[in-house]
């Protein structure tokens, strides 16, 4: 039994090919494969990032309407990057004013300049093009429109514009959600991504 067990280890131990592993670049990683009737390469190449989402649960739309929605996507994304950007540096000089009626002075003196800015781009966006702006402002900042208007100009202003919203459908109060509700759209802004990389 010995026997029959080492004869099989050393015909095993002879028929396994030999590997040598060279590296060219970062990209490609050469394997020489040494048998004993001919040598093979074969070459390995790294592959491309692959984002892997949740099954949708919600209805499939056209490829029509998926081309839509990348474009009104496209449209709105620099301005939510802005606002996040914008909101950073105004919500520093904000958390140094102590007198409340300076903080008020201030958020009116940042809205006529925000408005000056971005006036005519935004009052051409449509509904939809609304929603996906404030989704991705949650997405860039972490907090919902609600939040943020709450925040900088108290509640009574946030429940009339949370009533303006719902007029039209929208929630001011939805967060972001890229894993479920919300995963088309994050899809389609890691595509931005990338493309701008």
């Amino acid at each position: 039994m010995r026997s029959f067990f080492s004869i099989f280890l050393f015909w095993l131990l002879i028929d396994i090919p030999l590997i040598s592993w060279s590296f060219k670049n970062d990209d490609i990683i050469k394997a020489n494969y040494l048998t004993d009737t001919s040598d093979t390469t074969i070459i390995y190449r790294k592959l491309q990032e692959i984002n892997v989402y949740p099954q949708n649960n919600h209805k499939i739309i056209s490829a029509n309407q998926y081309a839509r929605m990348i474009q009104k996507i496209r449209k709105v994304y620099p301005f939510a990057k802005e606002a996040a950007l914008e909101l950073q540096l105004y919500n520093e000089k904000f958390k140094t004013i102590d007198n409340s009626l300076l903080k008020k002075q201030y958020v009116k003196k940042v809205e006529k300049e925000l408005f000056a800015k971005h006036e005519n781009e935004i009052k051409h966006l449509t509904i939809s093009e609304g929603r996906y702006l404030m989704l991705l402002i949650d997405r860039e900042t972490g907090e919902t429109s609600y939040e943020l208007v709450k925040e900088l100009k108290g509640s009574l202003p946030a429940t009339f514009w949370q009533g303006i919203a719902k007029i039209f459908s929208n929630d001011l109060k939805e967060k972001y959600d890229p894993v479920n509700k919300d995963f088309m759209i994050e899809q389609i802004v890691l595509m931005i991504e990338k493309e701008k990389s």
